[in-house]
């Protein structure tokens, strides 16, 4: 029976579990300190795949007010905006349901766009990554930066668990199903190289890739909920 990539996404559990991490884990250290690097208060910032609100919740906090939170989930939505409201009532109105790979946004609608944690990686297939690639590239403003998350298949933590693994013929290098306390979830890990492609492929040049332990140390709290991650950052050509 085939899997649904979708489903895990769409459960009370999986919504709970990051509603938690937006109140119990913020933003990340690393994360911190690449939007401060790139990305000023005033910016009009669009976050795809927000989950429980954790980056949204940390970027109003932190004073990015024009922040646009957006997930293709109704119970990510939802639980999002009751944490965010739950901090200042005008905030829940920042999330709103989106598909990142069919964005309904106006063209140059956006400073800047953020897909944290891994997100990205999460959509079933690489023509999937793409059409999400072209959709952000559209609506931000030309120069815009673009901030994303996906775990390394090569180098860090994750490149020895990835060294002892046998794909079978017929898979993807990178993608795998990871078993959950609900449903089975899907992740791809890719190369940096692979990634840099794809970027170059939907218009954007990569500006650097940095793995998180290299930008900031962050700590025992988020080293258990996300692990070792590799940063892109990259502008709108």
């Amino acid at each position: 029976m085939d899997r649904d990539p979708q489903a895990h996404w769409l459960e009370t559990e999986t919504a709970l579990h990051y509603a938690r991490a937006a109140v119990r884990i913020g933003l990340w250290a690393s994360e911190k300190s690449l939007i401060t690097k790139y990305f000023h208060p005033t910016d009009r910032l669009l976050e795809l795949g927000c989950g429980g609100g954790r980056v949204a919740l940390g970027l109003l906090q932190a004073g990015y007010h024009e922040v646009i939170a957006t997930d293709f989930s109704p119970i990510m939505v939802s639980l999002a905006r009751a944490v965010l409201a739950d901090h200042h009532p005008e905030w829940e109105r920042c999330v709103e349901q989106q598909d990142a790979t069919a964005l309904t946004y106006p063209e140059a609608a956006f400073a800047g766009a953020i897909f944290a944690f891994n997100g990205l990686m999460c959509l079933p297939s690489r023509a999937h990554r793409l059409a999400a690639l072209r959709s952000i590239h559209r609506v931000l403003k030309p120069g815009g930066v673009f901030i994303m998350t996906a775990s390394d298949r090569e180098k860090g933590a994750n490149a020895a668990y990835w060294a002892l693994e046998k794909s079978e013929v017929d898979e993807v290098p990178g993608d795998r199903w990871h078993e959950s306390d609900t449903s089975p979830v899907f992740i791809h890990s890719s190369t940096e190289a692979e990634t840099r492609q794809e970027l170059s492929e939907t218009g954007f040049t990569t500006l650097e890739c940095p793995l998180s332990t290299e930008v900031a140390h962050d700590g025992p709290a988020v080293q258990a909920f996300a692990g070792e991650t590799r940063f892109y950052i990259a502008r709108k050509s």
